[in-house]
């Protein structure tokens, strides 16, 4: 019983990452020592279940225990959890508070790019040339994306099934990625109002699902084929689209004034030093 609680506020506390723009729930998972055992766990989910469920009875009993059901259960309610109330909280703070809020995401996205940095461990021409093209690619999607969406089900789904894989990325946030696609706002809406666009929130979980089977197998294809230029590039991205929370600063309806410069710094430095914090308790587990 003490475990399933322990496990349920780690899944917690991943899930309020999850809802912040610049924190990611996998950095959350490999702090408190579940990183290994998660990632296991959701690999093993694939179309093969169903196969074996149809072909081999057998074969699919076996298959179920090596899924960690428990386990993902009990970490994905914790997780659940905190997006619920997350949503509501972050929501509140970017209606009232919107400036300081975004300021404060800006702070935890530019010092989660060191975290990124800290993983790469080769810094050759070549791969920095990565990092030039992630860069790149960053500020062209800061251009092109448009401000305003009007998001389709087509376009939530893509969201979801590039939002999930923050969950096996060091240093990427899901929310960060939603922002980037120009929903992160019209998501917390729909998490708060689950009832009345539950086909937005559907084709969210089932991209998010997609994405699980995909982006997980991908990433480690890539990591394993080079790991320091996927990170550049990662690297790179962040950086390149650190310009869409700024301009969305820049087109509030601001009354700017001493107080507000100086709050806004304040809540950019609380953003770096709380991810400065998280980043030392990596080190330490790594350690």
């Amino acid at each position: 019983m003490k475990g399933s609680i322990t496990l349920f506020l780690k899944g917690f506390l991943m899930g309020i990452c999850d809802v912040i723009p610049g924190v990611s729930g996998g950095t959350i998972a490999f702090i408190t020592g579940i990183y290994t055992r998660l990632i296991n766990a959701v690999k093993n989910i694939s179309p093969k279940l169903i196969s074996d469920f149809f072909r081999d009875k057998k074969k699919f009993k076996e298959d179920v225990k090596n899924l960690d059901i428990i386990f993902l259960i009990t970490l994905g309610l914790g997780i659940i959890t905190a997006i619920l109330i997350g949503a509501r909280v972050i929501t509140f703070l970017l209606e009232q508070y919107f400036v300081y809020t975004i300021a404060f995401f800006i702070g935890l996205i530019l010092v989660s790019s060191k975290i990124i940095y800290d993983n790469i461990k080769n810094h050759h021409l070549k791969n920095i040339l990565f990092g030039i093209i992630g860069l790149f690619i960053g500020i062209l999607l800061t251009i092109l994306i448009p401000m305003e969406i009007n998001p389709t089900l087509l376009y939530v789904f893509f969201g979801g099934f590039v939002a999930i894989s923050a969950m096996f990325l060091p240093g990427i946030s899901g929310a960060f990625l939603l922002l980037i696609l120009g929903i992160y706002e019209f998501m917390l809406n729909v998490i708060r109002n689950i009832s009345e666009n539950i086909g937005f929130f559907i084709a969210f979980i089932l991209g998010a699902i997609l994405g699980m089977f995909i982006i997980s197998r991908v990433i480690s294809f890539l990591f394993e084929k080079d790991r320091c230029k996927t990170l550049y590039f990662l690297l790179g991205l962040v950086i390149g689209c650190l310009s869409i929370p700024i301009k969305k600063i820049y087109a509030s309806n601001t009354a700017w004034s001493i107080t507000t410069i100086s709050l806004m710094i304040v809540f950019f430095l609380l953003g770096i030093f709380s991810v400065r914090i998280i980043n030392i308790f990596e080190k330490r587990k790594r350690a």
